[in-house]
């Protein structure tokens, strides 16, 4: 699939620097080695070289469909918005892709490359001591967020890296928003736990367990069970409407 890059990045692939060491002078690429990993509704993900790190970028193509005005000014404070948070996440201690570089005129954030493997890809294969340890590591690191007010907005097994380390890091903070509603957190947790129930059924009681006991060690008990009987709620209520659907559907 041929994707025509912005301007700026382009321009990026082109230039070179010079590092100058006791070993001489070497030439090198600001920005190469780059490859398509995914792509979106919302954006474009590559793998690359920046500065000789291995890096990706996440950039926020045109929507040919939206009014251009609106469109550009969406992308950049949806850019603009995910580096400050990465910036914050980073800072309160959790394990997330570092910000590089960003470029808010054609709207793509460089940032780290963790090499790992994804936790969605691995629950099968880890016994439950690892099991729960990176489980409760991720309830651990969402009561952090909550408690400093940021909502992930995609928390599931498939955001969530395993480095070769075993250390555990939470990436894809594009749809992450600064909330202090209680509902707003409670439905990160929600879906938490229905990327478990869809996904890994079989390991569903421990991984619940386990991340649980690590959201009460971030934060205060009053916060964490005011969060699970929110949580509670919410999942009461997508119940009620499920079975108003159905009967509906009965009574056509």
């Amino acid at each position: 699939m041929e994707i025509e890059l912005p301007e700026s990045i382009r321009k990026m692939l082109k230039e070179s620097y010079a590092i100058v060491d006791n070993n001489g002078t070497r030439i090198m690429k600001i920005l190469d080695s780059i490859e398509l990993l995914s792509m979106g509704a919302e954006s474009y993900i590559f793998k690359a070289r920046f500065m000789g790190i291995d890096s990706v970028i996440k950039w926020r193509f045109p929507k040919p469909y939206m009014p251009k005005e609106l469109d550009i000014q969406m992308r950049r404070y949806r850019t603009e918005l995910e580096t400050k948070i990465l910036w914050k996440v980073l800072s309160i201690g959790i394990k997330a892709p570092t910000p590089l570089f960003v470029d808010l005129k054609d709207c793509f954030l460089i940032m780290t490359f963790i090499d790992g493997e994804n936790f969605r890809d691995i629950v099968e294969k880890i016994n439950n001591e690892d099991l729960c340890r990176i489980s409760k590591t991720i309830g651990f690191y969402a009561g952090l967020l909550h408690k400093n007010d940021i909502v992930h907005g995609d928390l599931t097994t498939s955001n969530v890296i395993i480095s070769k380390d075993s250390a555990v890091h939470i990436i894809d903070f594009g749809l992450a928003v600064i909330t202090k509603r209680i509902e707003d957190k409670a439905i990160d947790v929600h879906i938490f736990f229905r990327s478990i129930e869809s996904a890994h059924k079989k390991f569903e009681n421990i991984m619940k367990n386990c991340f649980i006991n690590g959201y009460k060690d971030a934060v205060n008990e009053n916060f964490a069970n005011k969060i699970i009987n929110t949580v509670k709620n919410i999942r009461l209520r997508g119940r009620y409407i499920a079975e108003r659907k159905l009967r509906s559907e009965w009574v056509t």
